[in-house]
């Protein structure tokens, strides 16, 4: 996937993607931090606050016309949570230059991030103050807008109850009673901060000039003190040790049934292909155990899906249902696994599960983010790999292998969302 890297500074390193498949070229920017309680709603500000004005663009106006000048270029601010990470920062989509007459849009677009990374708008020293305000006020609207949706609160609300001692519990957003503390300093010196030591990937994707790009930013990058930090590694808990049970009440009308378990996977083990064909199998796809079985068989629930994360050794199985069902609708679930720790899958759940996934793999290379995103967060678990190489992994995987690692899972936290009427 990857066909060159360039190291720009101390832990600094350019990734090109080189592929001429798309009519368009895509370049990320992202910092790599250690997902902290106390820093989280500083990162994830951060490129809000850096996208709304430069020196050379002291406005969102002035931005956006001189996007418009590079044929409606987009820049977007991004931030995610991986495992221990948080990872936080700029994404731009440009036509490519081989469809433009007279602009060199990539060169432009490069241009414009740099000055947004590296010159921001200043007014005595720190960002400007008003412009604090605003982008707080967006990133408190936005954490209060996950609460509307039910699904993503119960699962947000699981993690902090299953994981409190845990990385995994904090918001890559942070928590509104701390964004509200931001000042106007306190996120300058947070950006001055992250430009010095953070680990920082940048990745191209596309048919551009990838030694142009690279001698650019290494000029920016000259003036920058870089004393890069090490994201530490965690140690994963394997197994649960007794389950908890956590209900709570809100004024909703279809409650939410979210089970959170403990996979005893470590992504060290390099055997992900397992893992994936494994949720699947249980409650990936509308041809899985829990869709077939506990929603459309039984009609026990509006909805029914398993998700596992590489990095993390969770399992989250979430579901909506009718209150009164709770009891039946666990036992449904918790059934599912049984069986397929017990081996009971079929011919069709098991072939067909594996076409769902490589067929996935094969479409990666529809989009510029797909291919981004694969190397990307494989690189942060330290695996090169292809999705030529997965597809083969799980056409070889076997129905015991399957079995043997659905037996390492241990239900951890059960969280009941429902309505104030029952």
């Amino acid at each position: 996937m990857i066909t060159k890297s360039i190291e720009i500074s101390d832990n600094v390193y350019l990734r090109h993607i080189k592929t001429n498949k798309f009519k368009t070229n895509y370049i990320s920017f992202d910092f790599i931090a250690p997902l902290e309680r106390e820093r989280a709603h500083l990162n994830s500000m951060l490129p809000l606050i850096l996208m709304r004005a430069t020196k050379k663009y002291p406005s969102q106006s002035e931005i956006n016309k001189r996007l418009q000048c590079l044929y409606s270029g987009n820049i977007s601010a991004s931030v995610t949570a991986f495992g221990q990470y948080q990872c936080f920062g700029m994404k731009m989509n440009m036509l490519n230059d081989r469809f433009s007459k007279d602009v060199s849009i990539t060169n432009g677009m490069v241009d414009l991030l740099c000055e947004m990374l590296f010159n921001p708008y200043l007014v005595n020293g720190a960002f400007d103050e008003k412009y604090t305000d605003d982008k707080k006020n967006d990133l408190i609207d936005t954490v209060e807008s996950l609460k509307n949706s039910k699904g993503s609160y119960a699962i947000k609300r699981l993690k902090e109850e299953m994981c409190k001692n845990e990385v995994f519990s904090i918001s890559k957003y942070g928590e509104i009673e701390n964004i509200k503390k931001i000042t106007k300093e306190s996120l300058y010196n947070a950006y001055k901060e992250a430009l010095s030591i953070y680990p920082i990937e940048i990745y191209a994707v596309g048919d551009m000039d990838i030694d142009a790009i690279a001698s650019k930013l290494k000029q920016y990058f000259k003036s920058i003190k870089r004393n890069p930090i090490r994201v530490p590694e965690i140690e994963l808990i394997k197994e649960a040790k007794e389950i908890k049970q956590v209900t709570e009440v809100e004024k909703i009308n279809q409650a939410r049934l979210v089970l959170g378990f403990r996979t005893g996977y470590d992504y060290k083990e390099n055997k992900y292909h397992i893992v994936q064909l494994f949720n699947e199998i249980l409650g990936g796809s509308p041809t899985s155990k829990l869709f077939l079985n506990v929603r459309e068989k039984m009609s026990l629930c509006y909805s029914c899906r398993s998700i596992v994360n590489q990095k993390d050794g969770l399992m989250i199985i979430s579901a909506g249902i009718e209150a009164k069902n709770r009891e039946i609708a666990e036992k449904a679930i918790i059934n599912q696994l049984e069986a397929i720790k017990n081996g009971n899958i079929t011919e069709e759940e098991f072939s067909s599960a594996k076409k769902s996934i490589i067929n996935g793999y094969i479409s990666i290379s529809d989009s510029a983010s797909s291919e981004h995103a694969w190397s990307f967060y494989r690189s942060l678990c330290g695996i090169n790999t292809t999705p030529q190489l997965e597809s083969e992994k799980i056409k070889n995987t076997t129905i015991e292998q399957i079995k043997e690692f659905a037996n390492r899972i241990t239900l951890d936290t059960v969280y009941f969302l429902k309505g104030e009427e029952e």
